[in-house]
């Protein structure tokens, strides 16, 4: 089933959002996207997610947004600072270049700087907010696929119908069957043999056997019973039903 779930709130002093959207898959196929820096925040969501559904390919995507300054790890490779300003040095006693390097040079070359997220640490309650939202979130989800469940299953309802006045008019014409099979075995033995006299027994015999050979009681009884099976799966399930359904 498609779906989409997105739930926004308050995490800590600072805000959260987690939104879902699903679409058709055999087994359950989870990805949760959360930022580097917010890695700690992934299994919570996941546990929520993997918990509410059994099926689908899911993609969920956490974002938290929290008060004050963000926290950074700056890293200055000095080595490689001195390296390059010991080369400028020898370049500016070749070249007519200016000696002085400003702060916008320096920023300018690869691996001097280096500047990374550090990982957020999440207080309990934080985390209890952040899994309300995946919980809203997957509620939303399951509502638009139950939504979209319900008007598949009520086609499926008017097919079965359909499928079983068919069977079973045709169940009511089984003697009609019957009769018009023996009346056709002997409108061809009459062409067949016309100037021959048949025995009325054998005749009989043949006709018989030959309407046993046609009869489908067996297969129209299994057929009501599956479209039986199929009707229940698809008005009360319980869990997912695809693979019965598909086997029936």
């Amino acid at each position: 089933m498609t779906g989409f779930g997105r739930a926004a709130g308050p995490v800590g002093d600072g805000t959260g959002e987690v939104s879902a959207r699903s679409v058709n898959h055999r087994a359950l196929d989870l990805t949760v996207k959360v930022r580097e820096a917010d890695i700690a925040l992934e299994p919570a969501v996941r546990g929520v997610f993997s918990r509410r559904l059994s099926r689908g390919k899911v993609d969920v995507t956490v974002r938290v947004k929290r008060s004050g300054s963000e926290g950074y790890d700056v890293s200055l490779n000095e080595a490689l600072l001195e390296a390059i300003l010991a080369r400028w040095a020898v370049l500016v006693g070749k070249f007519p270049i200016a000696a002085r390097l400003e702060a916008r040079d320096l920023l300018s070359i690869p691996q001097v700087f280096s500047v990374e997220n550090e990982a957020a640490e999440f207080s309990k309650e934080e985390l209890t907010a952040v899994e309300h939202l995946a919980e809203e979130a997957a509620s939303a989800l399951i509502a638009m696929r139950e939504t979209e469940g319900r008007g598949l299953a009520s086609d499926l309802e008017a097919r079965i119908s359909r499928l079983q006045t068919r069977t079973r008019g045709l169940a009511a014409r089984r003697d009609e069957v019957t009769r018009h099979i023996h009346q056709a075995l002997r409108d061809r033995l009459k062409v067949l043999f016309g100037d021959v006299a048949l025995d009325p027994g054998r005749l009989e015999q043949e006709a018989v056997l030959a309407a046993d050979r046609s009869d489908i009681s067996e297969e129209l009884q299994r057929l009501e019973a599956h479209l039986e099976q199929f009707r229940e799966l698809v008005t009360s399930p319980s869990a997912p039903v695809g693979k019965k359904l598909d086997f029936l």
